[in-house]
């Protein structure tokens, strides 16, 4: 099952992105917080599914970019540990 992202916006200093599922967005906001970006998840409507993702910075494509760079680097580090145990 593929994880559904839908871009809401994308302007110069706003990024928003719509998933199906809380983790990633959430993660990936953890991540921008410890780097200094104004992050947040938050659901439009608690009826409707989708998790958004608000990005407030300069250039938050860029951020976000660097953002998932770091979160794919610490799960292949997992991985890796977990391979060599198991």
């Amino acid at each position: 099952m593929r994880m559904e992202v839908k871009i809401l916006e994308n302007k110069d200093d706003v990024l928003e992105i719509e998933f199906d599922d809380k983790t990633v967005p959430n993660v990936l906001a953890r991540q921008l917080n410890k780097e200094g970006v104004d992050a947040y998840v938050y659901e439009e409507h608690p009826l409707l599914a989708g998790y958004r993702l608000h990005i407030k910075a300069s250039d938050p494509v860029k951020k976000l970019k660097k953002a998932l760079s770091t979160v794919e680097d610490d799960w292949t580090e997992l991985k890796k540990e977990l391979t060599k145990k198991h």
